[in-house]
């Protein structure tokens, strides 16, 4: 999956010269997290919202330096230094960024125009979509060795049964040589599942579910 899938496309912005009670009105209108600040249509910056209360809980109209919080311009407050991505990203690397860096949101550039924005509900929503959660399925886990031998006689074993594999996710099992198959297939009928599972010969997990 690319980030130019999943992005949320021709973003809300704002300019750096805008007033912070501008970019809040936005933030609070549309339930945004973050917005982008641009130049044209050149990424200058990003405020969040947390940006916003850190300007309220600095600001000192007492000294007369300073008027209310939202007053000030946004270059005042927004960061400067912003991670991005690139439609032709994959939404791993992105959410690895997010995930690393502690981030909500990336920005997403084409050369140095902002086309969008992408943020943690977004991957969640495309893994959702990748794993086919929103089914009734039931889950089992299958042991395999590194090199996935026997893979397509578990497959046609689910499709002798007339049960369609609506996901499967590959992962390292933690042992040296050996991955883990999480298999969502289209039955609730478990037990059923892992007899003809154990007949044939594969390790399945005993912690099973039905989702």
């Amino acid at each position: 999956m690319l980030v130019g899938k999943r992005m949320t496309r021709n973003p809300k912005t704002v300019s750096p010269d805008d007033p912070l009670s501008l970019a809040a009105g936005i933030l609070r209108e549309h339930r945004f997290h973050h917005l982008p600040v641009v130049e044209g249509r050149r990424l200058v910056g990003i405020l969040s919202d947390a940006d916003l209360r850190n300007a309220s809980f600095s600001a000192m109209p007492a000294e007369g330096k300073r008027g209310p919080a939202g007053d000030r311009p946004v270059r005042e407050v927004m960061r400067t230094e912003v991670w991005s991505v690139t439609p032709d990203d994959s939404v791993e690397d992105a959410l690895l960024i997010l995930t690393r860096e502690k981030f909500g949101a990336l920005p997403v550039l084409s050369g140095d125009r902002l086309v969008g924005i992408i943020t943690r509900a977004d991957l969640l929503n495309a893994f959702v979509d990748l794993l086919d959660v929103n089914g009734l399925c039931f889950c089992v886990d299958v042991t395999f060795p590194r090199n996935m031998a026997r893979f397509e006689e578990l497959i046609d074993i689910f499709a002798g049964m007339g049960v369609e594999v609506r996901s499967v996710l590959i992962a390292p099992q933690g042992e040296i040589g050996a991955l883990n198959a999480h298999l969502r297939v289209a039955t609730i009928d478990g037990p059923a599942v892992r007899r003809a599972l154990r007949e044939k010969g594969f390790v399945i997990a005993e912690q099973v579910s039905r989702l």
